[in-house]
């Protein structure tokens, strides 16, 4: 069947919910027939999808919220869809979401049901954790988008504002995006965010091209429970593994880039 064809029947298997203008470019609210789920796109990109009720589709989401199960004060960088920020609430998380993008917060709301009294703060993220004075036992990051860089926008010394709002015992938990099994950034970004402080942990998807992976950096020598990580990894056909970090902050400075 050529791609048009595909295309024409997802299409037809679609129903679009809404259609708007953000910062960084077009964003459709689609509604999937098939298993009545919504997906967000921004400028094509899938971005978020999850059920009516906010409640994620996607693997990486339910990671990151496994992984912050210690913490119950929580810095939520970047919005989207809101799932992660509606999950976290939902099990009684105090919360506080950053997003550069003030229509992800209409639509979080208005599609994927996040909580009317999570606090939803309108900032660029890195402005944000430079200015602020609060500390955090958990900090997720979700953010990104058409053109983002994430070895720019997490310099060294965005990496340190974020960990300097960790209260003791805190762990920050991102999302990444991975071109390929060789791509360093995650890893590079795992020990700037680590500092000396925290260990570094990548769990991830290999042999799957511009795929999510997520980073844990945890004060822990461990990195929690595994039989509830692996409960998550192997609920669908997706192979994910856990592994450590490679590089360490002091690998960063003798030129390990």
């Amino acid at each position: 069947m050529c791609s048009d064809a595909r295309l024409l029947m997802w299409l037809r298997a679609v129903k679009l919910l809404g259609r708007y203008q953000g910062k960084n470019g077009q964003i459709d609210i689609v509604e999937c027939s098939w298993d009545g789920t919504r997906v967000y796109f921004e400028e094509g990109i899938r971005q978020s999808q999850a059920t009516p009720g906010g409640e994620s589709v996607f693997t990486y989401v339910k990671l990151m919220d496994e992984l912050l199960s210690r913490s119950e004060q929580i810095l939520v960088l970047g919005c989207g869809g809101g799932n992660l920020a509606t999950r976290l609430s939902r099990l009684g998380k105090r919360l506080t979401v950053v997003d550069v993008n003030p229509i992800s917060f209409v639509l979080a709301h208005r599609y994927f049901d996040l909580p009317d009294e999570v606090p939803c703060i309108v900032s660029d993220f890195r402005k944000f954790v430079f200015d602020d004075r609060k500390y955090y036992d958990g900090i997720a990051i979700d953010v990104g988008g058409p053109g983002f860089r994430f070895t720019e926008e997490f310099d060294v010394e965005t990496c340190d504002a974020i960990r300097a709002r960790l209260a003791p015992g805190g762990r920050i938990v991102m999302n990444v995006l991975v071109a390929n099994d060789i791509d360093p950034i995650p890893d590079r970004i795992a020990a700037r965010l680590a500092g000396e402080e925290l260990r570094t942990w990548i769990v991830d998807e290999q042999f799957i091209e511009d795929r999510n992976a997520v980073i844990a950096c945890i004060p822990e020598k461990t990195l929690g429970s595994r039989a509830a990580l692996d409960r998550v990894m192997h609920h669908s056909h997706e192979r994910w593994a856990i592994r450590r970090g490679r590089l360490r902050s002091r690998d960063l400075a003798c030129g390990l880039r």
